[in-house]
């Protein structure tokens, strides 16, 4: 079971690694039964989780802050216009 102060997941996880185009370490954690992904953790920000949507029960007090790899949204996807968005994987770190 994986919790922290606002998520708390039951069940098998799986996970995989691999090295970014910055050279961190990435963890991308998921179902060990569906294959949904679950969390992501980067070795660049040890104190973040980047969290998928899917899993939650009520997104609709999240305000998107933050879009990585934005080249790849669909057309139709818009963000905010206070939305920091990068094309692909930047070389910057949240605000802690």
């Amino acid at each position: 079971m994986f919790v922290s102060d606002a998520v708390a997941v039951s069940g098998k996880l799986s996970e995989f690694n691999y090295s970014s185009d910055k050279g961190s370490e990435v963890t991308k954690v998921f179902c060990a039964n569906c294959g949904s992904p679950i969390y992501g953790k980067n070795t660049r920000i040890p104190d973040h989780l980047t969290l998928s949507l899917g899993t939650m029960d009520d997104a609709s007090g999240l305000d998107v802050e933050v879009v990585i790899f934005e080249r790849d949204k669909p057309h139709w996807d818009q963000l905010g216009k206070d939305v920091v968005s990068f094309a692909t994987q930047p070389d910057w770190k949240p605000e802690s």
